[in-house]
């Protein structure tokens, strides 16, 4: 399990003023953390490539070490109804391995048989995806974020957060000099979609006491 992140009482007051000026700027060395605790097996580096990221690395699939690399762009997060989705776009990706590893995944990298220049694609020609991927086609893959495991299984948390991001969320992603800025917007679905999304979040914890799990 990965450790929590804690927010020191200066760096919280510091996100709370940027969110207030309607921006709020993470740090790539914070996402850089994050990713050196993917493991030993698998070595990325996160660099700028505004208003996008770039990604480099290394990992062992199938036996064989492979380098990937690729470009990454976001989109603000888009609010309708209980769904609150992002669309990834993913190019300029890159596959290599060495002339003589071993497995069919190397083998078909050799051959350029992987279609790269439609990477959202091959990714949803994969035979198990999560969840949260609800389409992914050329170089677009979909994700809604309500359907992350730890918030789609906590109803209660689901519609929290559901009314909450109905009346401010992040309308725009953008890689600036080292940094992710994310722009916040005011009623992002509209005042008819908050006014709903609030009273879903209300009527849970009722509809949970006369319908208790388990109980049709």
């Amino acid at each position: 399990m990965s450790p929590k992140v804690r927010l020191e009482p200066a760096q919280a007051l510091r996100l709370v003023m940027q969110a207030l000026g309607g921006r709020i700027r993470v740090p790539l060395d914070t996402v850089r953390s994050r990713v050196a605790e993917l493991g030993e097996k698998v070595a990325i580096d996160v660099s700028s490539a505004s208003p996008g990221l770039r990604l480099r690395g290394r990992a062992h699939a199938l036996g064989a070490p492979i380098a990937f690399s690729a470009r990454i762009e976001a989109d603000g997060i888009e609010v309708a109804g209980d769904r609150r989705t992002v669309h990834l776009r993913l190019s300029e990706v890159a596959l290599a391995t060495d002339d003589d590893a071993p497995g069919p995944l190397a083998e078909a990298i050799r051959n350029r048989i992987i279609d790269t220049d439609n990477p959202g694609t091959l990714v949803g020609n994969m035979i198990s995806l999560p969840d949260m991927v609800v389409e992914a086609e050329g170089e677009v893959v979909t994700i809604d974020l309500m359907r992350v495991p730890a918030i789609q299984r906590d109803e209660t948390l689901r519609a929290a957060l559901a009314a909450a991001t109905s009346y401010l969320c992040v309308t725009g992603i953008e890689v600036v000099d080292d940094s992710i800025e994310l722009r916040l917007g005011l009623l992002p679905g509209g005042p008819k979609e908050a006014a709903l999304s609030t009273a879903r979040a209300a009527l849970t914890p009722v509809v949970r006491y006369l319908w208790p799990e388990g109980r049709p």
